[in-house]
C-alpha cells in the first residue's frame, strides 16, 4: 500500500446520503449505489440530457466520482458526491465542506466493490496502526475517490483520501480517542 501526503485546499461537495450502521458498511455501501444509479443515473447516463435540477446538477457537478464517510454517533453518513462549482443545490441534494487540510492519499487498482473495500481495511488496519499514528484526523470524515471508466476493469482505479493534521500535536489520550472512534465505528 502507497501513501502519499499532500496538501489541498478547503473542498466543497454536493450530492446525497444516507446513514449505514459500520458493521453493514461493506454491505450497505454498494446496495445504495445500485439502489441510487437506478433512480438517478441509468437514464441520465444514456441520454447525457438532464430533465430535473437534481440531475442538471449531478452532471454539472461530477455528483459520483466522489464518496463521503462522515463518522457520526453509532452510525455513517455516506455520501455519493461530487466537486461543488458553485449554483444551486436543489431539493434533496446538500453541501459538505472539507476544511483546507493536509492528506493522507491511498490508491488501488481493481474492480468496485472489492479493489476500494481492501484498500479501506489497509488503511485502518495497517497504515493507521503504524504510520497514521502519527497524525490527527482533521475532522470526522473521508474521502473516496473513483476515476471515470470501467468500474469492473482490472485496471480501475480508486482511492481514499484522509483529512489529517500534521505530526506534533496529538497526545496519547487524543491517540486512544481516534483509536476507540475508529473501533466503534467498525472501521477498525
Amino acid at each position: 500500500m502507497k501513501v502519499i501526503y499532500e496538501h489541498k485546499p478547503a473542498m466543497t461537495f454536493i450530492g446525497f446520503s444516507t446513514s449505514i450502521r459500520p458493521e453493514e458498511g461493506y454491505q450497505k455501501c454498494p446496495e445504495f449505489w445500485d439502489r441510487e444509479y437506478a433512480r438517478k443515473y441509468a437514464r441520465l447516463w444514456q441520454t447525457m440530457k438532464p430533465e430535473t435540477p437534481v440531475e442538471a446538477a449531478i452532471l454539472e457537478n461530477g455528483v459520483g466520482l466522489f464518496a463521503i464517510c462522515d463518522e457520526k454517533a453509532g452510525v455513517f453518513e455516506y455520501w455519493i458526491a461530487g466537486l461543488y462549482r458553485g449554483g444551486a443545490v436543489p431539493e434533496g441534494l446538500k453541501l459538505y465542506t472539507f476544511p483546507e487540510s493536509d492528506w493522507a492519499v491511498f490508491s488501488a487498482r481493481g474492480p468496485l466493490p472489492r479493489s476500494l473495500q481492501e484498500l479501506n481495511t489497509q488503511v485502518w488496519q495497517e497504515w493507521y496502526p503504524g504510520e497514521g499514528q502519527k497524525y490527527r484526523a482533521n475532522g470526522s470524515a473521508m474521502l473516496e475517490v473513483y476515476s471515470p471508466g470501467d468500474m469492473q476493469s482490472p485496471d480501475y482505479e480508486c482511492g481514499i483520501w484522509v483529512p489529517i493534521c500534521r505530526p506534533g500535536g496529538q497526545n496519547e489520550h487524543e491517540a486512544a480517542e481516534t483509536v476507540s472512534t475508529m473501533t466503534v465505528t467498525g472501521i477498525l
